[in-house]
């Protein structure tokens, strides 16, 4: 079954997401990386997407720049983080710097669902974590393709699940 999500709902949805990952609270659940599998799995991802020097990735749904960083510094990869949270781009930016790796990484403020990119800009798409947030997946993944150069990559890691939705869940659909 297809839900179908208002405009105005989607941003409301958009925003809740954002202001959460940017809060305390999500980083004292979650700590440093947003993410399940943290860094190593971050790691596992850039391997198999053969990130490497000259190579330009796309974080989308960079959150404060933890994966972003790790990979410019790991495999000497230009990474441009997009995320929809102004507190986050900020910090991650600021991160950046403290890392000495401001000249490779940098964060800009968009929506995974409309990218800020024009199309065939990278080498490599990575999301982790977040797509499952994304109130329009099928536009969203568009949005990779279209960003992607030709043969380029996706990297996305995801919670999924399985089995029967709890009762509470199942009435919505």
């Amino acid at each position: 079954m297809t839900i179908s999500i208002q405009p105005a709902e989607a941003a409301t949805l958009k925003t809740c997401c954002a202001n959460l990952y940017e809060s305390d609270w999500a980083r004292l659940l979650l700590g440093d990386s947003f993410h399940p599998g943290g860094l190593a799995l971050t790691e596992q991802l850039g391997t198999w997407l053969e990130l490497g020097p000259g190579r330009r990735v796309l974080d989308v749904a960079s959150g404060k720049g933890a994966s972003a960083i790790h990979l410019a510094q790991r495999f000497g990869c230009d990474v441009v983080g997009v995320d929809y949270g102004a507190q986050s781009i900020a910090e991650a930016t600021s991160t950046a710097e403290r890392a000495g790796v401001a000249d490779k990484v940098r964060f800009k403020h968009g929506d995974a669902e409309s990218l800020p990119f024009d199309g065939g800009e990278f080498g490599a798409v990575l999301c982790e974590c977040a797509f499952c947030t994304f109130p329009d997946k099928g536009v969203a993944a568009l949005e990779f393709a279209r960003v992607l150069k030709p043969g380029g990559r996706v990297g996305l890691s995801d919670l999924t699940r399985t089995g029967p939705l709890p009762k509470e869940l199942d009435s919505l659909f």
